[in-house]
């Protein structure tokens, strides 16, 4: 890195030995201290300066930039500049946003398909309480497997199926079969498949 070269300069009386950005050939030189020398009354010195005030502001950036433009020097400034930007490799990172990294990404949840909707009624099966086991096929909750067939539009019962206790009735209008849950019974239309009242709730 290349750094601002300051030279030292003393009154030729003796003293302190000061700051300035150059010493001139001819002409008054002020130090970084403030002081102004007059022509002819100081020489370039080749030793370390002890001036507590030169010393210390020559830490100074700003300063030092003032008092080379104050000496019309300020060429010498930018020519130190320029090289030290060529020689600086350039800091080509990829720097985050401020709050990148609060951010996260939305989880939106998985679609699901909708509900399944069951009619209230499918041809002669009140669907209440079944649930749907294939095309045409129908389970209680207590596993009684009704299978239904289709007749040009409609759906009518075709078979029932249980491995437990079935009880036929005789009633007025034919026979009424009860099967675990499920109750199939005559109607004016012809049969109603539907789980027994208070059943499935």
């Amino acid at each position: 890195m290349h750094k601002v070269k300051l030279e030292s300069v003393r009154r030729k009386s003796g003293g302190r030995i000061h700051l300035t950005p150059k010493v001139p050939r001819s002409g008054p030189v002020t130090t970084l201290c403030s002081q102004t020398l007059a022509d002819g009354s100081y020489a370039a010195v080749d030793a370390e300066p002890d001036c507590a005030n030169c010393i210390r502001r020559s830490k100074d950036q700003a300063r030092i930039s003032g008092a080379f433009f104050a000496q019309e020097e300020g060429s010498e400034l930018l020519r130190l500049s320029l090289e030290q930007a060529r020689a600086r490799k350039p800091d080509l990172r990829v720097l985050p946003r401020p709050g990148a990294a609060k951010e996260r990404p939305v989880v939106w949840p998985a679609p699901k398909p909708p509900a399944e909707t069951v009619p209230d009624r499918v041809g002669e099966l009140v669907t209440r309480g079944f649930k749907p086991s294939g095309e045409g096929v129908w389970r209680s909750p207590q596993g009684v497997i009704v299978r239904m067939r289709k007749h040009g539009k409609e759906w009518r019962f075709a078979e029932l199926v249980f491995e437990g206790s079935i009880v036929a009735t005789r009633v007025e209008d034919g026979i009424r079969v009860r099967a675990g849950d499920v109750e199939v019974s005559p109607s004016d239309a012809g049969l109603e498949v539907q789980l027994k009242k208070g059943a499935g709730r």
